[in-house]
């Protein structure tokens, strides 16, 4: 998932997605990229609490975002090769997260 920070937090509209569909998010893997002009650490923190209240299990790599430095004319991404060395472990730890995951998706839904 990707989030702002506002206020020290995600933002409403993935908040409230997140609670809307909640059955369809549980068991499943996620991760994490915030971006903000220092990185959004908060907002990622916070949403890593919410999905775990809604049965998603977080990877721990997490990537933070600066909009100054990572982003051309705040707009188009351009990541350090820090960066996306990071987004790449990232990808590799959901793929492997999603992989173990699918026989309790598999259950769950055979048992609904």
């Amino acid at each position: 998932m990707v989030t702002p920070e506002y206020n020290r937090s995600t933002s409403g509209v993935l908040k409230n997605a997140l609670d809307h569909l909640y059955a369809e998010w549980n068991n499943k893997a996620v991760g994490f990229v915030s971006y903000v002009v220092v990185g959004g650490a908060r907002a990622a923190e916070q949403l890593r609490l919410i999905c775990g209240a809604v049965q998603m299990a977080g990877v721990s790599q997490q990537v933070t975002l600066s909009l100054m430095t990572e982003f051309e004319n705040y707009a188009t991404l351009k990541p350090s090769d820090h960066s996306a060395t990071a987004l790449d472990t990232l990808l590799d730890q959901i793929v492997a997260w999603s992989t173990a995951l699918a026989p309790l998706r598999a259950a769950s839904r055979a048992a609904a």
